[in-house]
């Protein structure tokens, strides 16, 4: 005799297996994506070349103090000699000079003296782990609903930071190692509301560059009663770099120097907004200092007005961490007033994650996705033809995503 709630029963059953075997077969191919991304890394290493670019130039530092040069003066005579050489008429890469401030050379002193080979393990090592870290933090502020998309999406950064393809990842540069270190402290502000670490990263990233300070931001708007920390880390990062014309004086000025062949050199002005109106200045043979930076600061204050105005249904919990973190850690990005390739890295994810949730939460998300795509591989293939093209379509890229997530959670 058949009871007769046994077809319900098989029905619920079988919907039940199916959802489990998809699940199955959505872990099977994340993981796969990561063990193809990981094999695939080492195929670009040897495919690309050159690769530890910016590695090689802290290495040409520590060369340089070993046998007692400056390391900015030795820089600028090699981009001098570059000049002078063939490989300038054959548009060879542009060498770069050495462009942090002179405290850390103090940092860099005691590595200088130490065995190149064990440098060399140590800051590779320390540099894979950090941007590993990078990685899982970033995915794990995905909503609960995103996991599957999350996963696919977690190994993107490597290979298209800020969603363009690029080689950045290859080049070494130590932004990634303090990066990861503040991501880090990040989290444990995030989770436990305890922010020490985070000040003393941030801290100790701009020694190397004076911009990151702008990532103080990320308490005010994330954490509770920051803003005397805050305004203390900062003024200490601006007291560390006040005081270093004094200590320094002739490191310093020649430190000056190598930051001005950033722009007139390498003509490397970034891809936020003001560096892009700067690029196009001075492409034209304009002045773009004061230019630029009033820009900066009238753009700068209008992302932390927006970013403010939202941390409120933040704090008041109408928004959750994993709606808040990547939309706010987007806009804080936008406060870098230069912001490279390798700044752009970190926040990658989280470009993706407000995408995916744009697209995913549009009327027809699956036409948005079949027509999109297309034309992100379009994008990237005018891009890449040019540092210039990349810059300019990055910068689109940042401020469409910002507009669409500010108005999806406003």
């Amino acid at each position: 005799q058949i009871h007769p709630h046994q077809p319900a029963l098989n029905n619920c059953a079988f919907r039940k297996g199916f959802r489990m075997q998809r699940r199955l077969s959505q872990h099977i191919l994340s993981r796969l994506i990561w063990v193809l991304s990981l094999i695939a890394i080492p195929c670009w290493i040897a495919a690309d070349q050159p690769v530890a670019w910016d590695f090689g130039v802290i290495q040409q530092a520590m060369h340089s103090l070993r046998n007692g040069h400056d390391p900015y003066l030795d820089g600028i005579d090699l981009q001098d000699a570059y000049l002078r050489s063939p490989a300038a008429l054959r548009g060879d890469p542009r060498p770069f000079v050495y462009v942090y401030s002179p405290i850390t050379l103090l940092l860099l002193r005691p590595f200088a003296s130490a065995p190149e080979a064990l440098v060399r393990v140590s800051y590779w090592t320390l540099y894979i782990l950090l941007i590993l870290a990078q990685l899982l933090i970033a995915r794990r502020l995905a909503l609960p609903e995103e996991e599957y998309a999350a996963d696919l999406l977690t190994p993107i950064p490597l290979f298209f930071p800020g969603l363009l393809l690029f080689d950045s990842v290859l080049g070494g540069n130590i932004a990634f190692i303090l990066f990861g270190l503040i991501l880090l402290a990040c989290w444990r502000g995030w989770t436990r509301q305890r922010w020490l670490a985070f000040y003393a990263a941030v801290l100790l990233a701009s020694c190397f560059k004076t911009p990151y300070l702008t990532l103080l931001a990320i308490p005010l708007l994330s954490g509770r009663r920051q803003w005397i920390p805050a305004s203390v880390t900062a003024a200490a990062g601006i007291g560390l770099f006040a005081i270093q014309p004094y200590l320094w004086p002739v490191s310093f000025h020649n430190y000056l120097l190598a930051i001005d062949r950033i722009f007139s050199f390498n003509n490397d002005f970034g891809s936020g907004p003001a560096g892009r109106l700067g690029a196009s200045l001075a492409a034209l043979h304009m002045s773009y200092v004061l230019p630029s930076v009033l820009f900066y600061l009238a753009t700068s204050l209008l992302v932390f007005f927006f970013l403010f105005r939202l941390s409120r249904h933040y704090h008041a919990g109408r928004l959750s961490r994993e709606q808040w973190i990547p939309f706010m850690s987007l806009g804080v990005m936008l406060l870098n007033p230069r912001l490279i390739e390798y700044e752009i890295f970190p926040f990658t994810f989280f470009m993706a994650i407000i995408a995916y949730r744009l697209i995913a939460y549009s009327a027809w998300p699956r036409l948005a996705a079949t027509l999109l795509f297309p034309i992100w591989i379009g994008i990237n293939y005018f891009a890449n033809r040019s540092r210039t093209g990349w810059r300019c379509c990055e910068c689109a890229f940042l401020l469409v995503l910002f507009v669409g997530g500010y108005w999806q959670l406003q």
